[in-house]
């Protein structure tokens, strides 16, 4: 059986020269932006805040949270679930149906205060190999406890996104060990609302069930 290798990825902040002060420039910005902006302030989030809980957990819905003071829209952009919808098409359209209602109800030109403005930014990255890899169930748990957070956001988190079945490296690995029960609770576990910390915590006492189990 192939031991688990572990990545990461070293990422960079790209900005686009583009920000908005306004409701209305901000539609303006979700409209024309490219997709991997979209990936950029919806996914990556996580990696920014991670050990926080908070309400707004993508750069969207925090900003209209913060910045304009309109929680009802940043709620329903928090409510939008980027781990889920592979197609950022598809949540691009959801966001601007968001943002032109909330535009329907006034103020969409008043602007937020000095130094809040939202930046429209991409990132760059390199993947790379970390040199830590595991071929049983407890290297696995030992590797998760050390390894940066980043790498669990790389194999937990964006491998959703690498597979039609929205399925992670760690899943794929553990089914492939024949450790369907481990495999099953982790490909359950609903990672949006999580900091990374708190997900690795997830995942290590998960595995450890399956090991006491066993």
């Amino acid at each position: 059986m192939r031991p688990f290798q572990f990545r990461d990825a070293v990422r960079m902040t790209c900005p686009t020269g583009v920000s908005a002060a306004t409701l209305r420039e901000f539609r303006i910005g979700l409209e024309s932006c490219d997709a991997s902006v979209l990936h950029h302030h919806l996914r990556e989030t996580p990696l920014r805040f991670t050990f926080a809980m908070w309400d707004f957990p993508n750069d969207f819905a925090l900003w209209a949270a913060e910045a304009l003071e309109r929680r009802a829209l940043a709620e329903r952009l928090a409510a939008l679930d980027p781990f889920h919808h592979c197609d950022l098409e598809v949540l691009r359209e959801r966001l601007l149906e968001a943002v032109e209602e909330e535009e329907g109800d006034g103020g969409a030109h008043a602007p937020v205060p000095s130094g809040q403005e939202f930046a429209f930014c991409r990132s760059l990255a390199v993947e790379i190999e970390l040199g830590v890899q595991a071929s049983t169930l407890k290297e696995l748990e030992a590797a998760l406890e050390q390894v940066p957070a980043s790498s669990l956001f790389h194999h937990f988190y964006e491998a959703r996104l690498r597979n039609p079945e929205l399925q992670d490296d760690f899943t794929r690995w553990l089914e492939e060990q024949g450790e369907t029960g481990a495999a099953a609770r982790l490909a359950d576990v609903d990672i949006y609302m999580l900091s990374l910390e708190d997900c690795r915590w997830v995942v290590l006492e998960l595995l450890r069930e399956d090991g006491e189990g066993s």
